[in-house]
């Protein structure tokens, strides 16, 4: 999650800045209160994150077992191969055991394109996740008359009335549902 608050961070503050004129309009109050956020605690409980989380996990699950079968094939076929290495010709058996490493090694890097595939999605689904409660977050603010979000891990003391997580979560729930 470290990476996802770090990535999240960067983008949000990013839409603050670009949802800066909002905070300047003309007749509006200066907004100049700092609020504070546990974006994992966000990501974690919202409908929306649990659902992203539920996924990733079940996909991960699903291509740990695809690892998990296909090693199971390739012992049993380093143990048929090994049973084989008295009764076969040396040069036969040399072939067989340079297909097997050939056949192990391309499987090994199929498994790994998937899961870099996988955290690519992921990297994707953050992004989803930022584009969608970052609007969200700036509302928050913006009735909080806040002009500053911190992430609350990061602040060494904050008054309860300054942590908008839980209204945030419960305004996410009500907006976004599930993300679907």
């Amino acid at each position: 999650m470290n990476r996802f608050r770090l990535s999240f961070l960067k983008g949000f503050f990013l839409l603050l800045l670009l949802a800066g004129p909002v905070f300047g309009q003309a007749g509006a109050p200066a907004a100049k209160h700092v609020v504070v956020v546990d974006f994992d605690e966000v990501f974690r409980t919202t409908l929306y994150g649990r659902r992203i989380i539920a996924e990733f996990q079940q996909a991960n699950q699903a291509l740990s077992k695809e690892f998990e079968r296909i090693a199971e094939e390739l012992v049993a076929e380093e143990k048929a191969l090994r049973d084989l290495r008295g009764s076969t010709d040396p040069s036969a058996f040399k072939e067989m055991a340079l297909a097997f490493d050939q056949k192990s090694t391309r499987l090994r890097q199929e498994q790994e394109d998937k899961r870099v595939q996988l955290k690519l999605a992921g990297d994707a689904a953050q992004s989803d996740v930022l584009q969608q409660f970052g609007p969200i977050f700036v509302q928050v603010m913006q009735e909080h008359n806040a002009s500053i979000l911190l992430e609350k891990k990061q602040v060494v003391l904050v008054i309860a009335s300054a942590d908008i997580t839980k209204e945030a979560i419960r305004r996410i729930d009500q907006e976004l549902g599930d993300g679907r």
